[in-house]
């Protein structure tokens, strides 16, 4: 009867671990990933941000759309695709902060973005 208590406490605090680590795992399948949170951008280039996703289409947000006469932001042309593509072009010499804010089903998160500007 003892080793009976044994074997049923012993699977108990084993499915409950399994439990915890499942819940503790990222599941790739529902996040995104910011891009680079500072980038340099030369007065009058483009460069692309991205926020790198996974299975599904996030619906998003600019937030903080910065200083204008530093540098702007624009929204993705390709709505459908998993990953963010942003084009941010320096407008002037300086520094300036971005943030986008996404939401999927499962997570949402805030993307912070830095960005300097050199003449």
């Amino acid at each position: 009867m003892e080793s009976r208590k044994l074997i049923r406490l012993t699977y108990g605090w084993g499915t409950f671990t399994l439990v915890l680590v499942a819940l503790l795992t990222p599941t790739t399948g529902w996040t995104h990933e910011c891009g680079p949170r500072e980038l340099t951008v030369e007065k009058g280039n483009t460069i692309l941000y991205s926020i790198v996703g996974y299975s599904f289409v996030p619906s998003y947000e600019i937030r903080d759309k910065g200083d204008p006469q530093v540098a702007v932001i624009e929204p993705p042309v390709d709505i459908d695709n998993v990953d963010l593509e942003f084009k941010i072009t320096g407008t002037g010499e300086g520094t300036t902060m971005f943030k986008v804010y996404w939401k999927g089903p499962n997570r949402r998160a805030t993307c912070s973005i830095k960005v300097t500007v050199a003449g």
